[in-house]
């Protein structure tokens, strides 16, 4: 066995920071991520992550798709992808996070195997080789070496091994060396182009990096996005292409950018982008995604290819992105309804399988192979959830973020550290218990995320009687002298909400509780559909909702609902036409191909509390 060094996700920053030159760099966020590892965190997250890792990392065929191509090389024309970059960098965060060494071997493998293929000038890739590093300017080719050298900085930086930043740094100068040579560098995809220079930049110290993230104009403008520079990238939706990935994966990356160079325009197409997706009628959907074949829309459909999971993984990234440059924990309330909905249904409840698109209309199909753009970025985005459970903010208050069954130890300073537990069923109840152990009496401040969804919280200290929160407020902070044994109680009451729809879902309604949207689907409602085929026709009587029940077969303690409805018909519900009982089910239920629905009473719906832009200056 390889001897692999494992270092925790919490010495990242530090890694990040050794150079020189970072240390030059002002410190711009306001909130610190604390990273749980395997040990420390359960829950509903805990078991998704544990899923992926052992029941699809764990068992892909990595030599035969992954490796092999590279190997190979049967790549001649411009569209081929395999997606190995995000292999690793997944693989690379799953080995910090589990300490677990086979998971550890299991990464060196894949990257020994890739760099085994390197050939004397640089060159990494699955297309044949020309003169002069052409193949280079392929469409996908550069897709390629630019997740590659962002999977080959994190495994240095969550293994120390030397040898993957020194291969990254190789990689980087050969692209560096090539690009400038592309007669037609509008056409090349390089969504994480920027994202791997600026995490090379900050590993090394070496402003080559920077200049070339910074400075060089990419970007696909015939299909994707605008060719620009990160420093002069500004665009609209109604003027050039928009495929919403690549746009939010370099609104992600000029937030990187930002933190080494602070210039606040850098943050321009961020703020455009958020207030186009969050406003009413605006291009988020319901369970928290955004796209429609890929592309940013208005409309609401949601049938066919809708919610690329590409797409979900980086509007939870960038997301999280804003909300430590802000301190703002609203935008969890966004990160917590993609990840329970558009991110989980993406994953097979048996944990094998994962899905390109997830509709929230008509059928969901998972994605017939394990490479690509989608699986490798689902996988990131998963890895990373352990880092956006609990913060340190700016002035050393604790911030809570995600609610789920976890348990760490933060140090605000060299004299003093805090053990934080959570214990909790959510999203199935909304009652938290944290206890909070100091390692001696100290005072300090801890901050929670009042979901915008819930109206009535109370926060009990104690035995102390509980005090009504309101939510919306960001955050509801807890300054006092802590002492060990300390116990605070959140109870946020999930009432059920009929949310309003938009544009094509004018009219219509998607049933929610707390976080969770419910879809219907079609296992556990086969009698209707033999009569009602996709449910048309049915009207839900908003009076009669039952309160939720255990489901088992999505997932261990499950929810779902039963309602009663009619069928829409002239004259039917004043003739008293018989009810119909539905089932309601968690939107991750992959039978699920209804969402949105008529209900009898219009004013018994609200609006979507998310589609607000809250954080608008």
């Amino acid at each position: 066995m390889t001897n692999i060094k494992i270092i925790t996700l919490a010495t990242l920053a530090m890694v990040t920071l050794a150079s020189p030159q970072n240390k030059k760099q002002p410190n711009t966020d306001q909130l610190k991520p604390i990273t749980l590892k395997q040990t420390e965190l359960s829950g509903e997250i805990g078991r998704r992550i544990n899923d992926l890792i052992y029941k699809n990392y764990m068992v892909i065929d990595l030599d035969g798709f992954f490796t092999e191509p590279y190997r190979v090389r049967p790549f001649t024309d411009n569209y081929h992808y395999v997606g190995v970059g995000k292999v690793i960098d997944a693989g690379s965060l799953f080995t910090a996070y589990t300490g677990d060494p086979k998971v550890a071997e299991r990464t060196a493998h894949l990257i020994n195997g890739i760099i085994d293929t390197r050939d004397a000038d640089g060159y990494i890739g699955t297309f044949k080789l020309l003169p002069g590093g052409k193949q280079n300017h392929f469409n996908w080719a550069l897709h390629e070496q630019e997740y590659l050298l962002l999977g080959l900085v994190r495994n240095f930086l969550t293994t120390g091994n030397k040898k993957s930043l020194e291969d990254a740094r190789n990689l980087g100068d050969y692209v560096i060396a090539t690009f400038g040579k592309d007669p037609k560098p509008e056409e090349v995809c390089t969504a994480g182009l920027p994202e791997g220079f600026i995490a090379l930049y900050k590993a090394t110290g070496d402003n080559r990096y920077l200049d070339f993230a910074a400075n060089i104009k990419h970007g696909n403008s015939q299909g994707e996005v605008q060719c620009a520079s990160l420093l002069t990238w500004k665009q609209t939706f109604e003027t050039e292409a928009s495929h919403v990935y690549v746009m939010l994966a370099r609104c992600y990356a000029q937030t990187e950018l930002y933190r080494s160079m602070n210039k606040p325009s850098l943050l321009d197409m961020s703020e455009y982008m958020r207030h186009e997706l969050l406003r009413t009628g605006g291009g988020l959907n319901v369970v928290g995604s955004a796209s429609d074949g890929e592309w940013f829309s208005y409309t609401q459909n949601g049938a066919g290819q809708i919610g690329e999971s590409c797409v979900t993984a980086y509007l939870v990234r960038w997301l999280e992105s804003l909300m430590r440059l802000e301190g703002d924990l609203r935008y969890g309330d966004i990160m917590e309804r993609t990840i329970y909905n558009a991110l989980f249904a993406a994953q097979d409840p048996e944990g094998r399988k994962i899905r390109y698109f997830t509709p929230f209309t008509g059928p969901r199909v998972y994605w017939g192979q394990d490479g690509f753009c989608c699986p490798g970025n689902f996988r990131r985005i998963m890895a990373e959830l352990p880092q956006k459970v609990y913060y340190q903010s700016a002035d050393q208050a604790i911030a809570v973020n995600l609610f789920t069954t976890s348990a760490t130890t933060i140090e605000l300073n060299p004299d003093l550290s805090v053990t934080l537990s959570q214990e909790t069923d959510y999203p199935n109840s909304g009652q938290v218990v944290f206890r909070v152990t100091p390692s001696k009496e100290a005072t300090f401040a801890l901050q929670l995320r009042i979901p915008r969804w819930c109206k009535n919280a109370t926060v009990k200290i104690n035995d102390k009687g509980p005090v009504t929160v309101q939510s919306g407020i960001n955050p509801y902070e807890i300054r006092r002298k802590w002492k060990a044994g300390d116990v605070v109680t959140l109870e946020m009451p999930m009432e059920w909400r009929f949310i309003k729809g938009h544009q094509l879902q004018e009219g219509k309604v998607a049933l929610a509780r707390g976080p969770v949207i419910y879809c219907l689907g079609t296992a556990q409602n086969e009698e209707i559909l033999k009569k009602y085929p996709n449910f048309s026709g049915i009207i839900v009587d908003p009076a009669v909702l039952g309160e939720p029940e255990a489901d088992h077969s999505i997932r261990p303690d499950g929810k779902k609902v039963i309602l009663k409805a009619r069928v829409e018909a002239p004259g039917a519900w004043s003739r008293g036409a018989p009810y119909l009982t539905l089932t309601f089910t968690e939107f991750i239920d992959p039978t699920g191909i209804v969402t949105y629905f008529h209900l009898l009473d219009l004013n018994k719906a609200v609006e979507d509390e998310l589609m607000v832009d809250c954080f608008r200056k």
